[in-house]
């Protein structure tokens, strides 16, 4: 069964209820003026408006359609970005702190500057989004009586061990240890792994000739598991070649250890297996999405030594490379986590709704009212009151919907008291005053939002393309087609989504995830697009514009398509057993990392001052600068570390200033 074939919408369910609600309330959360009518707006200004988030019912983690970079949380940006502004409203309100942006960098820095400045600091956070969280935020979904959660971005703390002495101190204070947690969940973090369930590999016929599920066990051989997939001979003998044998990679004979980790560096691995190690072209569709979850993009834009580093991919044995240690720059190539290797490999942490769960303990501690509960066990089930969020009795507070759209000094750069924030949701745009703003959004739009910095830091901040990426998840009747299947992880090179996956059973606390295969289980699918062969900024580019443009009925036709091929010869079907669709697409995905292949290399092996994120986030003035942006890498660690550090430019400020 192909692609060729010819499903109707009847047969795939594209005709049954599935909730699409990109709205709350009736209305699209952050609407920009330009969008609003006189007549809205007036509505909307009026001294009866009520903000969405302190309306009844008001849950966003319930959603389902299009999620992530939701309808709303964009156009006012994009209204900035080309050049249409307009004059807010005052408000009256005077802060201590603002912080652009209610991701873990933001809500990190209201943590570390509240820890110092005292619990009577007024901050307020304002976010564009329907939620808190950025990137790291929980999806929920209710079947049968039963609440279901899973991460809906950022997924888990990797390689905690790298972590700095500030944030796993951040998570320690929050009452997050990961090591005792790691020890409650490892086992159950394995569950199916232990319990008779293999990784996969789906084969599609347009992509290798043949289709089929094939199960590789642990215990099995690579040339076992190559001889019963449909690759075509000559495939299979070099793929057996590749995996089984010490290939000899040709102009690597007389370098020492350094000099062949350096050639690495400089080699995609795509060509790395076809013109170092002489194999065949035709291998290359096995490995084309097997680094999308980590790079976003091929092998063709992945330096080799990545992926010697990573661990995994085969084709390194010849070189006999020493391990690195973590001392070493090389280590460090990549960014902290992009440049592990194999030899340092540790298992992550793993959180129910992902790293949604340290937003909240963030959120929990700054608005204890919001999130009720004493510890970690009581937080996965705890609820979230919104509307308790922006109260004006609240020392500290966080303002959702609210795409800030101006930051500005009042007055000179150098003699400036006060910064004004200007910011637009339903009721129009409105404008408050602080003594210092940390603008903890995206490099890439802050150029567009504060017109104070120089030429040449908005040139940095534009440097970097931030990787986009789909996080889906969908919820089915039961488990029993992946039973059958024994199979709880599968890579699918051609399909849409080219990874799938089982979510993890875990029972932390109060929260109990389903795990018999007659209960419903969320399946995860990841999505990267990417333009194949192209350029990395061109991939980039393009994935962003297709995620802002692919409507929802795209994205589900997909996903019933694919998951009725790959489960075939179960009892699987599209129309009765998928009951939720949660798409969470984030067209300005992950921080830019720098690469060797595209990147001087000192960028890559040393934290050098003239790379182009340390330029871009330079304090100016009142002003400073915290996400993962500015440590060139994705992470959850480089987004506190870079709050810290923006805090602490805040606060040697204010110690000067009362000083003088």
């Amino acid at each position: 069964m192909g692609k060729n074939k010819n499903y109707s919408d009847a047969e795939l369910g594209m005709d049954r209820k599935i909730d699409r609600r990109d709205f709350l309330n009736g209305v699209s959360i952050g609407v920009t003026a330009a969008m609003l009518g006189p007549t809205l707006m007036a509505n909307a200004q009026s001294s009866d408006y009520i903000p969405a988030q302190d309306k009844e019912g008001y849950y966003p983690p319930e959603l389902m359609g299009i999620r992530g970079d939701h309808t709303g949380s964009f156009e006012a940006s994009h209204t900035v970005r080309d050049g249409r502004f307009v004059n807010g409203k005052d408000t009256g309100e005077d802060y201590d702190l603002v912080v652009v942006g209610g991701g873990i960098s933001g809500l990190a820095a209201a943590w570390f500057y509240r820890q110092s400045a005292g619990p009577d600091a007024k901050i307020l956070i304002i976010d564009n989004h329907d939620d808190f969280g950025g990137h790291a935020k929980r999806n929920e979904f209710t079947y049968e009586g039963r609440n279901i959660i899973v991460n809906g971005g950022t997924l888990n703390i990797e390689q905690p061990t790298n972590y700095s002495t500030v944030a796993m101190g951040l998570l320690r204070e929050l009452g997050i240890d990961t090591d005792d947690y790691h020890a409650k969940t490892d086992e159950m973090v394995r569950y199916y792994r232990n319990n008779g369930y293999h990784g996969a590999t789906y084969f599609d016929e347009e992509t290798f000739g043949a289709e089929g599920l094939y199960n590789k066990p642990a215990d099995m051989e690579w040339s076992d598991f190559i001889d019963e997939t449909p690759l075509a001979d000559a495939t299979k003998k070099d793929l057996k070649r590749l995996y089984e044998e010490k290939v000899t990679a040709a102009g690597f004979e007389d370098l020492n250890d350094d000099q062949k980790k350096e050639k690495l560096a400089l080699i995609n691995y795509n060509d790395y297996l076809t013109e170092y190690l002489g194999l065949d072209p035709s291998v290359l569709p096995f490995f084309q999405s097997r680094t999308h979850f980590r790079y976003y993009m091929g092998p063709e834009q992945v330096p080799a030594l990545y992926l010697w580093q990573q661990g995994g991919f085969p084709g390194f044995e010849n070189l006999e490379l020493r391990p690195t240690g973590k001392i070493s720059p090389i280590h460090h190539i990549g960014g902290s986590h992009h440049g592990r290797e194999h030899e340092h490999r540790e298992r992550s942490v793993y959180f129910p709704d992902g790293n949604a769960t340290i937003t909240r303990m963030i959120v929990r501690h700054l608005i204890p009212d919001a999130i009720p509960g004493e510890n970690l066990d009581d937080l996965f089930t705890a609820p979230t009151y919104y509307s308790r969020l922006d109260r004006p009795e609240n020392a500290s507070r966080i303002r959702l919907n609210s795409s800030v759209i101006n930051v500005k000094h009042l007055g000179e750069i150098e003699t400036a008291k006060k910064t004004e924030i200007t910011y637009i949701r339903e009721d129009g745009p409105s404008k408050v005053t602080a003594k210092n703003c940390i603008l903890a959004c995206w490099h890439m739009v802050i150029p567009y939002l504060c017109r104070d910095f120089s030429a040449t830091q908005r040139g940095a901040m534009k440097y970097g393309i931030k990787a986009p990426r789909v996080y889906t998840n969908v919820l089915l009747r039961n488990g029993k087609p992946f039973e059958k299947l024994k199979t709880y992880s599968i890579q699918a090179p051609g399909e849409f989504h080219t990874s799938v996956s089982i979510n993890m059973p875990l029972k932390v606390g109060d929260y109990t995830a389903p795990i018999d295969p007659e209960e419903p289980v969320i399946v995860k699918m990841h999505r990267a697009p990417c333009k194949p062969g192209a350029e990395r900024s061109t991939q980039l580019k393009a994935g962003r514009t297709e995620l802002f443009s692919m409507a929802f009925s795209t994205f589900e036709r997909n996903i019933r398509e694919q998951l009725t091929r790959m489960l075939a010869g179960t009892d699987f079907d599209a129309a009765r057993d998928i009951v939720g669709i949660t798409v969470n697409r984030w067209p300005h995905g992950n921080a830019y990392i720098y690469n060797t292949l595209t990147e001087p290399m000192h960028w890559c092996f040393y934290p050098t001052d003239d790379r182009p994120c340390v330029i871009a986030s330079q304090q100016l003035g009142r002003i400073s600068i915290a996400n993962s942006d500015a440590g060139a890498n994705p992470f959850t660690d480089v987004a506190i570390d870079e709050a810290h550090r923006a805090v602490g430019e805040v606060l040697a400020d204010q110690y000067l200033m009362n000083k003088t």
